[in-house]
């Protein structure tokens, strides 16, 4: 490995450390409910904690803290990852990394609300449409990353969801 090489796979990793970082205060601060929760309360799942009707309840600034909370979301996968960089996979990513907040969260006593999902979503694509602008401004040169897997976002992304449901106590 030459010193160009090790130059972009040590700017990688600090990058991966900081979408880790991200994913780990996402998670924290969104208080979803891990597998100790399941037998805590006397049915699993209520419905009255489910909201599936968009725009109903909350308020704008519930709405604005959700957006910014996944904005970093839209901007780190296509910088850290090649993959990610034609949306679909950021929106895909968002939408899936939300709706496992979601449900996670029916079992802790939390409210699951379609609104959360969709305000997410939007954070996720502001995200990246803040990205491309940068790549537009800055103009960088395009450098060669090194991913451990062409799916890499995904498989932290997967396994900070599921660590936290199932180590959390």
């Amino acid at each position: 490995m030459n010193k160009q090489e090790r130059k972009i796979l040590i700017k990688h990793f600090i990058w991966v450390y900081i979408f880790l970082i991200y994913l780990y205060l996402a998670l924290n601060k969104a208080g979803i409910g891990s597998i100790w929760d399941i037998g805590k309360y006397d049915t699993i799942v209520r419905l009255e904690e489910i909201n599936l009707i968009p725009f109903q309840a909350g308020g704008f600034m519930t709405h604005i803290l959700n957006i910014i909370m996944f904005m970093p979301l839209g901007f780190l996968l296509p910088l850290i990852w090649k993959s990610f960089r034609n949306g679909v996979g950021v929106l895909v990513t968002g939408v899936g990394f939300s709706l496992a907040i979601e449900i996670a969260q029916l079992f802790n006593r939390r409210l699951t609300d379609v609104d959360d999902l969709i305000m997410n979503t939007m954070g996720t694509l502001i995200g990246f449409i803040i990205w491309k602008v940068f790549t537009k401004i800055f103009k960088r040169k395009e450098a060669t990353h090194f991913s451990l897997q062409v799916n890499e976002g995904a498989v932290y992304i997967t396994l900070s969801v599921l660590g936290t449901f199932c180590l959390h106590i």
